[in-house]
């Protein structure tokens, strides 16, 4: 078999074996972070947040269309998956290529030994980016990062084609295909752009030879290269379009047109192929007409509204989020980033600490070396893959520039602009809301390809240590290295990672946001936090048609003008407008307001007179009696230099407020910080995921609760699917979001057992009620709570631990607790008494509570003596014990 047809056939076996692993690990549905608010744009063709990424929805939406599977974020999660394969793929094709340009032979020539060394090694590089930690969690979910990384790795490719056919004729296909591809990127994401300069360098290593002058030239060129796409096309042409309309591009892409012709006219070959290039680079990147085109239409998802020239400028520019300079490291005037700033010595410090290492080192440590836990701020552990990926990686570094320096300054090159080079230009803040891993996946892909280049010399290293080997023995020898390789890196890489990637079966996403949505009144007002508490909604509204009744009012998003005119003008999906009393013109320049507490109240109808008597028919008590009125102090969001101000987003909630309450349930979801609640906070009921906005003040804040209405909820509304699963693996966010519900049983328990003589009535369904007994509801919210959410996997404060194992004891049901002490006993083996003193003092009362009185005296005893506090003693055994 020739060499292009058994590379093609293990290439196309790779790219399939790679898509079954990502499809049996794959979501099932939507996942955290920006994944709902993709699918839902991509399914409706809305306006994502800037800069958006129309190409990226435009296949996103052909992909919801195709009944792959029967829910639409499954189908668009499989856009993901494919495109990761193919980039697992053209991985293997580059490694193999390069192989093939240091080697300096035919490969239909090379001997059973060369071909597996050459193959093999191509194949470990390849898995080893499909199975590194950050590659893997992209490839399964509704990223733009999976398709941007292929298209990275598809410009490496098309330029190593040219190289390959350069000078025969025809070649420029190669180049001008390689524009194209440039231009799509722009669609999906501008990191894939960084690969330009290492394009540019294979260009000069074919072309010209090396020298100080004409290196110079190319760094010049390349630079201009970058700054014509980026600066000139992708930013010049939203303002040619901002001052020149539809005309302006016209005469741009005919002046275009007439420069292709007359350069082929006179067969002007560079001029030509330069202008074509660029030709193509802006039909790439007339994807971005979809947004602005949609963004005239109005859909329900419209973020930013750039419906005008110059909004659709500020959009593409992400004016929103302001300027990051590159100097100084430490630039943000923010209180929380000043804090942070305070702990290095310098710049330079605070760069090559927190920027450099801890944002880029560390995640490069994950993929190659080893990922402490799956936990946010996991260090590197060189025990989980014992390094050797990485030691591969550094060896092959070497060996590419000792066998072939040029095409290793051209890893290099993508290794260090895809790296460290853009820790420089992101300049980030400490802290961020989210570990960064994904935007290096570019300099992964890199390290990837040395991974493979490391193996084959290693082989070629033995080849010659042993000369006497030939034949039969050095294809032995060469089949012994890679399945060694496959084993100690790619199957240990597989092992490591693979239980952590593997969001098969996890629909916490999906249940997070139906419970969040059912936990509100019919046309409910609710406000949102962030990405996490926002796009799951936005998911379940506009792509499954759910609760498209409550107007969802993302906070973050609350403080900009155009989205509050979003929500005042607007009925997405039939969905009331919400009210403003301020007129169009005053929400668009909304800003900060200096402003003192100030006492505010606003007439409350028959909500008071509604509250009370749902309570009387439910037959549970209210902590006060309601008011005709909501009454409570406005306090400022925000203080600076001793001054209060009211943020926009403060502004807002005040409104909507004002205007809306008591004619539509307002509410804020659970996530919600009370600095944004504007002193509400003791006007609130808990409703399970939300807290609802009532006409009475309770003595503690946020600490009332309708418990027939928190019981049907949890008990009969809200979906746990699969969170006592374990064979279902749940990533980190998911399993702390999911750690809110046990908080919310055992609030709900606590109600019931105050009174756990007394009766509640509760639904029994077809609108009537039964009555039950609050000690035997008590019993069955914990119990459910154990079963759906058992504290070894969902961990909880041992106060938390500690409350339960008193419900238990005064209800009668003592040896329910087992599992609650059980997990106390674990908490405490992984601890002392000097650092967690409050933790034996729980663990102590938890004892007691269960009737195990020695074990109790035992744990106090120790504790007092540990910390020679004999009041520890005194005021253990003052503290109130269950009847």
């Amino acid at each position: 078999m020739t060499h292009r047809a058994l590379n093609r056939l293990f290439a196309v076996l790779l790219f399939a074996a790679a898509e079954l692993l990502y499809l049996m690990t794959m979501a099932p549905t939507l996942s955290f972070w920006d994944c709902g608010e993709f699918i839902a744009t991509a399914y409706t063709l809305g306006v994502p947040h800037p800069p958006g990424a129309p190409l990226f929805l435009l296949v996103g939406r052909l992909f919801s269309m195709i009944p792959f599977f029967d829910d639409i974020g499954a189908r668009v999660n499989l856009l993901s998956t494919i495109a990761s394969s193919a980039t697992v793929m053209l991985t293997y094709l580059i490694t193999v290529r390069f192989i093939i340009m240091y080697r300096k032979s035919d490969p239909d020539g090379w001997s059973a030994g060369e071909k597996i060394s050459a193959y093999g090694s191509a194949l470990v590089a390849a898995l080893a980016l499909a199975f590194s930690d950050s590659f893997w969690f992209n490839a399964v979910e509704t990223e733009v990062y999976a398709l941007s990384s292929f298209f990275t790795a598809m410009v490496v490719w098309l330029m190593l084609r040219w190289y390959e056919e350069y000078p025969n004729p025809g070649h420029e296909r190669w180049l001008m295909l390689m524009m194209y591809m440039v231009g799509l990127s722009i669609g999906v994401h501008l990191l894939s752009l960084l690969a330009v300069f290492a394009a540019a360098l294979i260009y000069y290593f074919r072309r010209y030879e090396v020298t100080l002058k004409s290196f110079s030239l190319l760094v010049v060129a390349s630079s201009a290269l970058f700054f014509l796409i980026y600066q000139v096309i992708i930013k010049g042409l939203p303002i040619l379009f901002q001052f020149a309309s539809w005309w302006g591009l016209l005469l741009l892409v005919a002046a275009l047109g007439w420069g292709i012709r007359y350069t082929h006219k006179k067969r002007f070959a560079m001029s030509n192929t330069l202008l074509v290039s660029l030709f193509l680079v802006i039909i790439g990147y007339t994807s971005y007409g979809m947004i602005y085109a949609r963004a005239q239409a109005g859909p329900p998802i419209n973020e930013n509204n750039p419906s005008t020239p110059e909004a659709f400028f500020s959009y593409l520019n992400r004016e929103q989020y302001g300027e990051m300079p590159l100097w100084p490291r430490r630039w943000s005037p923010e209180p929380v980033h000043q804090y942070f700033y305070q702990q290095y010595r310098s710049d330079l410090d605070y760069f090559m600490s927190y920027q450099l290492n801890r944002m880029y080192l560390r995640y490069l440590g994950w993929q190659f070396i080893g990922r402490e836990h799956d936990m946010e701020g996991a260090g590197v552990d060189w025990s989980v893959l014992w390094g050797l990926p990485f030691i591969a990686g550094l060896a092959g570094a070497a060996a590419h520039f000792r066998r072939e320096w040029k095409m290793g300054m051209v890893v290099t090159a993508l290794f260090i602009l895809t790296g460290a080079a853009l820790v420089i230009y992101l300049n980030q803040t400490e802290p961020q809301p989210r570990e960064r891993d994904y935007s290096y996946a570019g300099s992964f892909f890199a390290f990837a390809i040395w991974i493979g280049i490391g193996i084959e010399s290693i082989s070629a290293w033995l080849k010659d240590r042993f000369t006497p080997v030939r034949g039969r023995q050095q294809a032995m020898l060469s089949g012994a290295l890679i399945a060694a390789a496959l084993l100690l890196i790619n199957g240990r890489m597989l092992q490591a990672n693979y239980r952590v990637h593997d969001r098969s079966g996890n629909y916490v996403p999906w249940d997070w946001a139906w419970n969040m949505l059912q936990s509100c009144d019919k046309d409910a007002i609710l406000f949102t936090n962030g990405d996490n508490d926002t796009f799951p909604l936005w998911y379940l509204q506009e792509v499954e048609r759910i609760r498209t009744d409550v107007r969802v009012v993302n906070l973050s998003l609350a403080n900009t003008g155009w989205y509050l005119l979003q929500l005042k003008n607007t009925s997405p999906r039939g969905a009331k407008p919400v009210a403003f009393s301020a007129s169009d013109g005053e929400l668009a320049s909304v800003t900060y307001i200096p402003v003192d507490s100030v006492d505010v109240s606003i007439p409350a109808g028959q909500d008071g007179i509604l509250l009370a008597r749902e309570a009387s028919r439910r037959g549970y008590s209210l902590p006060a009696k309601p008011s005709d009125s909501l009454e409570w102090v406005l306090k400022p969001g925000f203080s600076y230099e001793g001054q209060g101000y009211l943020r926009p987003q403060d502004i807002a909630v005040y409104e909507i407020v004002a205007n809306n309450f008591p004619r539509r349930p307002i509410c804020f979801a659970l996530t919600v910080d009370q600095e944004s609640m504007i002193g509400l906070q003791r006007h609130l009921r808990l409703d399970g995921l939300v807290y609802r906005v009532v006409p009475l003040r309770s003595d503690d804040p946020m600490s009332f609760v309708d418990p027939a209405r928190l019981y049907r909820s949890l008990m009969s509304v809200y979906r746990f699917r699969n969170l006592n699963n374990p064979e279902v693996t749940l990533e980190e966010t998911s399993r702390r979001l999911s750690a809110n519900y046990t908080p919310l049983f055992v609030r709900l328990a606590l109600d019931l057992a105050g009174d756990d003589g007394g009766t509640l009535r509760i639904d029994a369904g077809e609108k009537s009620l039964r009555t039950a007994g609050r000690g035997e509801l008590a019993l069955e919210v914990l119990d459910t709570a154990a079963r759906v959410l058992p504290p070894d996997r969902y961990p909880i404060n041992p106060e938390l631990a500690g409350t339960v194992v008193s419900l238990y004891s005064r209800l009668g049901s003592k040896q329910k607790a087992a599992q609650y002490i059980a997990y106390l006993e674990e908490l405490a083996a992984g601890s002392g008494y000097q650092s967690d003193p409050k933790l034996f003092f729980v663990l102590a009362g938890a004892y007691r509570d269960a009737g195990r009185d020695r074990d109790a005296e035992r744990v106090i005893e120790s504790l007092s003596r540990e910390l020679q506090e004999p009041r520890i003693r005194e005021a253990f055994e003052q503290q109130k014990e269950p009847q």
